[in-house]
């Protein structure tokens, strides 16, 4: 385990010691707790702050210290703009639904195309 200092001023100093007064625990444990938290709020802050200034998505969110899922929650939490240009979702659907049928559209022909064909044997034997 590693050990850290921090200075703080008697006006800092009082107000850990008036909190613990009033909650208990030790001091120690509250500056861990503490550090800790501020830590999280400040990287997700960074995060957030990188995204906007036009960061990847994948990369803001390890600044943030979160996967990229939590982290795009993040952003919607506190209402940030997640797609900056018109979505193309409706196109490449339509260009998937267009590739779908013509791909079925093709095995429709060729599965016509061997029924229709019919063996010599086929129409000796009246199949």
């Amino acid at each position: 385990m590693v050990t850290k200092s921090i200075r703080l001023s008697e006006t800092e100093a009082e107000e850990i010691a008036i909190y613990l007064n009033l909650v208990g625990g030790t001091e120690a444990a509250l500056l861990k707790e503490a550090t800790l938290r501020g830590l999280r709020e400040i990287r997700l802050s960074r995060g957030i702050l990188a995204y906007i200034e036009g960061v990847p998505p994948s990369e803001a969110a390890r600044i943030a210290g979160l996967p990229r899922a939590p982290f795009l929650h993040a952003l919607m939490d506190r209402g940030v703009t997640l797609l900056r240009e018109p979505s193309t979702v409706g196109a490449e659907l339509d260009a998937l639904l267009a590739a779908e049928a013509s791909a079925r559209a093709g095995k429709a022909e060729d599965k016509g195309k061997r029924s229709s064909a019919v063996r010599p044997a086929d129409q000796a034997s009246g199949f």
